[in-house]
């Protein structure tokens, strides 16, 4: 582990920019930078937004590259990267929202709603209010954007790796028993997902073609649909879709992802021991300081990629895929500077630090934050910077 430590940086911005052509990382950084209009317009390159979205590029939620971003500014509250997952009472999709609140339209149309957030000490509020009745409850959850920094080395990770951790049923008794997901590889298979606080997406190009049809209503060959989240309830809003099913061409997906996988976290500065206390609080059973890919090379990932059920104390309100709203994929510790308080953490940023996120830990990380706290103030403070350093 001692050699972990020292190899830390070397190896996170070597992740996924190895083998990536600087004319391409160029290029994908400009698509990831580009500010998308409505269709039809004079630059077609760069049409096709909506008809409903959150944002008009990539960057908008992940400035830099990074996290969201909550803070406040002339006595309102800014929130950037922060969205509002919905679902029906049936735990689908809902029947006239679908599955996240757009609250942006194009020229011509109403946003499906609009988000207040609110900042109150140390406390984050947000509400939606909704456009358009609905004949159905809408079950509502925030969920704010994590940093993209180093994410290229989740892909790396052996998919038996994964799975060979998971331990549904807890057989060794070490009370861990985190779950894999498999999902639709897009080739006809199924792959570990990797991506998203579900882990919903098993790739960086399935979650960018993702995030491009949700958040910014743009077409591909993997969501060939030119309307986005409108649903058939939404009339006005699909006639307003253009007919290119591929508003987002596949190359310029690829190129986005080879941007953010070339996204390096910074080299870390971490004595031995710090790693050691942070196996000693038992962090490490599902934040796995390192993970193999194929060849036996080891990458610094901070995660087992296994959803965990993190108790009530973490439970959002949403499940998906089979999971309950208490189970979410580790999140790989990277990339985590709080940013001199505008950073906020776990899925819906109700944690305003990382030892609050910590204290929200439950379920079967329940004795690990039970071990967190009987450390002395001064090991609680390393730990901590610890992890705000990775």
């Amino acid at each position: 582990m001692t050699r972990l430590v020292a190899i830390l940086g070397g190896l996170a911005a070597a992740a996924g920019a190895a083998a990536a052509d600087p004319l391409d990382l160029a290029a994908g950084h400009a698509l990831f930078e580009r500010l998308w209009v409505a269709a039809p317009a004079s630059t077609g390159a760069a049409d096709g937004l909506g008809p409903l979205f959150n944002a008009r590029s990539c960057n908008g939620c992940h400035e830099g590259g990074g996290a969201a971003r909550v803070f406040e500014r002339d006595g309102a509250t800014v929130a950037r990267g922060l969205v509002m997952r919905l679902a029906g009472a049936d735990g689908g999709p809902h029947p006239l929202f679908g599955v996240q609140l757009q609250d942006r339209a194009v020229a011509g149309l109403l946003p499906e709603g609009r988000i207040s957030v609110r900042l109150d000490g140390r406390a984050l509020t947000v509400s939606a209010d909704y456009s358009g009745a609905s004949t159905e409850a809408v079950f509502g959850e925030v969920r704010i954007a994590p940093s993209l920094r180093g994410r290229g080395m989740l892909e790396r990770i052996d998919d038996a790796a994964i799975a060979a951790l998971a331990d549904p049923g807890d057989s060794d008794g070490d009370g861990i028993s985190g779950r894999m997901r498999r999902v639709d590889d897009g080739a006809g298979a199924t792959a570990a997902g990797r991506f998203g606080h579900k882990a919903s997406s098993p790739s960086l190009v399935a979650q960018t073609a993702a995030a491009a049809a949700i958040d910014l209503g743009l077409s591909s060959r993997q969501h060939p649909l030119p309307y986005g989240d409108c649903t058939t309830s939404q009339v006005l809003c699909r006639k307003a879709a253009g007919s290119d099913a591929a508003e987002l061409s596949s190359a310029a997906i690829g190129l986005i992802a080879a941007y953010v996988g070339a996204l390096a976290v910074k080299a870390p500065v971490a004595a031995p021991a710090d790693l050691a206390l942070f196996r000693s609080a038992g962090c490490a059973a599902c934040h796995r300081p390192d993970m193999p890919d194929q060849a036996g090379r080891r990458w610094p990932v901070f995660t087992d990629l296994l959803l965990h059920d993190l108790g009530p104390d973490a439970a959002g309100s949403l499940g998906e895929g089979g999971f309950s709203p208490s189970e979410w994929r580790t999140a790989p510790l990277l990339d985590l500077d709080p940013l001199d308080g505008q950073r906020r953490f776990l899925h819906d940023g109700r944690a305003a630090s990382l030892h609050d996120a910590i204290m929200f830990h439950g379920g079967e990380a329940g004795p690990a934050r039970s071990a967190y706290g009987a450390l002395t103030e001064a090991d609680r403070q390393r730990l901590v910077a610890f992890i705000a350093g990775l």
